[in-house]
């Protein structure tokens, strides 16, 4: 359900930064982004537990944490002209993400 929400929530903020720069040239994604949302699902794996890591949810994990998360920041950053916030995007939405791995909905439960 986290995940879920999360990957909601980077999907919208990324529609949004389209729609208001749609007459812009799109700029590509930076990689730093991507390191940190990358960063963001190892953080969020660790918290959870090290759940057992099986490939196709490893994958979904990584499209969201790293992918949507990474755009998502870009989107953040360039919104609300925010250094930091892009960065905090890119780390939450990532250790959101890892919440794919639990084989529950919720953590701790």
């Amino acid at each position: 359900m986290i995940a879920i929400a999360a990957a909601l929530a980077d999907i919208a903020l990324i529609l949004t930064h389209r729609v208001r720069t749609s007459s812009e040239p799109v700029k590509p994604t930076p990689w730093r982004h991507m390191a940190a949302g990358l960063a963001g699902c190892v953080a969020g794996w660790l918290l959870i537990g090290r759940p057992e890591l099986v490939w196709d949810d490893l994958f979904l994990a990584l499209v969201c944490g790293v992918v949507l998360a990474s755009e998502a920041a870009h989107a953040v950053r360039s919104l609300s002209g925010r250094a930091w916030a892009g960065w905090t995007t890119a780390c939450v939405s990532g250790a959101a993400a890892a919440t794919w791995l639990l084989p529950g909905p919720l953590p701790f439960s």
